[in-house]
């Protein structure tokens, strides 16, 4: 199982903290969102702060075919999300405290008095804190061009009606998938990549996530961080796939069988019984015995 798990921004060596990282506000003004970036040596910013780390999916959420019977009032907060795990991984935990770490740029520029603390044991447990947003306010002319929805998020074209409630989909919403395959030669440390459908993912595969760590305003005002999910690879999945093949070998489950058991009678017993049998179709009991009446 690759265990992988490093927080990279972009292409340059990991960080070891955050002064050379500043905080940029992106969006619009009804939801500003703001973003991590990397300073240079000149003091500009080259690029945004982006996340890549490996885990095992023990949750998935990534279609829209359960989100159809959401209210107008909810449709904001759909998402398209993830858990994942490490059993016990210690690249997976050092990711975590990394991905914590880059939490207190965020408290330098808000306070920390505004800023939700992010607890460390429920970062990566709770399933909504790995998601993108498939809806974002739409805020007039200045607002980022629309993109359509995927064929695997949307494949009914549903959530296209929901553009007419002020929400558009964006390319900050939308999520790329990918599956890694052999690519035939053995010897080499590189693997073949190509677009997959959401509905491929299933838990329990092992899977690689890339994103960037944003901060959303509350409705009381307060600065909530999360990790925003751009692209989501499949890495392995021969666990299940094995599981499945024994399955199939073994067939149907045995069920459990009932065994009637016959009381042996001996001998004595078979002449009782055939002597009581023929007293009953004689209808003759009084040699049974004698009742008080017959004295």
């Amino acid at each position: 199982m690759p265990t992988d798990a490093c927080v990279y921004p972009n292409k340059h060596s990991p960080p070891t903290q955050t002064d050379n990282i500043v905080v940029q506000e992106t969006g619009n003004k009804q939801r500003p969102i703001w973003r991590l970036g990397i300073v240079d040596s000149e003091g500009t910013v080259e690029d945004e702060l982006s996340i890549r780390m490996h885990g095992i999916l023990s949750r998935v959420d990534l279609t829209a075919g359960n989100l159809y019977r959401c209210d107008a009032a909810k449709v904001a907060n759909l998402c398209q999300r993830i858990e994942l795990v490490g059993l016990g991984s210690q690249l997976f935990v050092e990711a975590i405290q990394n991905v914590t770490s880059l939490h207190s740029a965020f408290d330098r520029f808000f306070g920390p008095e505004r800023v939700i603390p992010m607890n460390v044991g429920d970062a990566f447990s709770g399933h909504r804190l790995i998601c993108t947003c498939l809806f974002m306010s739409k805020a007039g002319p200045d607002s980022l061009p629309e993109v359509a929805f995927g064929m695997g998020v949307d494949p009914l074209g549903k959530l296209a009606k929901y553009r007419k409630s002020g929400l558009i989909h964006t390319a900050e919403n939308q999520v790329t998938y990918f599956k890694s395959a052999d690519d035939g030669n053995p010897g080499s440390k590189h693997d073949t990549v190509y677009e997959a459908f959401p509905a491929s993912f299933r838990p329990g595969d092992i899977v690689e996530v890339q994103g960037s760590i944003v901060a959303i305003s509350t409705r009381n005002q307060k600065i909530k961080t999360i990790f925003q999910m751009s692209s989501l690879t499949l890495v392995h999945s021969t666990m299940l796939k094995d599981a499945e093949k024994a399955r199939t070998k073994a067939g149907p489950p045995r069920l459990p069988t009932v065994t009637l058991k016959r009381k042996k009678w001996h001998d004595q017993e078979d002449r009782e019984v055939v002597k009581t049998r023929r007293k009953l179709k004689d209808l003759d009991i009084s040699s049974a015995g004698s009742t008080k009446d017959d004295e």
